[in-house]
């Protein structure tokens, strides 16, 4: 639903007053809140618990951080319950002229974008690159190279 916001309330737990809204057709399933219930009838734990919302809650601050600071920034819990000694994830293998390719997204226009971060820095940075360069690795290696400022 879209709201002017010209006639002030707008509906339940709006957090605005104009702008496009979607409200929750079914709240009591969509929103958890059945299993909750149902957990307490049955004496157990529901699925989502309330540390489950504060890890929830440290990512989603780190997430402000990381785009204040413009870098990567570590989610930092007080209270860990998972595993210790764990390997690190191997994800970010594939390079860019010495930049860790984060996230490759095709746009509704065809270009191509790249989230690429600095491992030294930290510092993360956006390439848009044509969809013709995408042919081979070489001309698109060549294509990356020029928009990044270096001689081909």
């Amino acid at each position: 639903m879209f709201a002017s916001g010209a006639g002030g309330y707008v509906a339940e737990k709006a957090e605005q007053e104009s702008n496009w809204f979607f409200p929750v057709g079914d709240e009591v399933n969509e929103l958890g809140y059945t299993d909750m219930f149902n957990a307490m009838d049955e004496g157990r734990a529901p699925m989502e618990t309330f540390y489950d919302g504060y890890v929830v809650n440290a990512v989603i601050d780190v997430c402000y951080k990381s785009a204040r600071s413009r870098r990567w920034e570590p989610v930092v819990l007080d209270d860990w319950r998972g595993k210790e000694d764990v390997e690190p994830i191997q994800g970010l293998k594939e390079e860019v002229d010495g930049l860790q390719l984060v996230k490759r997204e095709r746009l509704p226009d065809g270009k191509i974008k790249l989230i690429l971060k600095n491992k030294e820095t930290g510092e993360v940075t956006q390439l848009f690159i044509e969809e013709e360069a995408q042919c081979n690795s070489r001309s698109r290696f060549r294509r990356m190279r020029r928009l990044l400022g270096y001689s081909t």
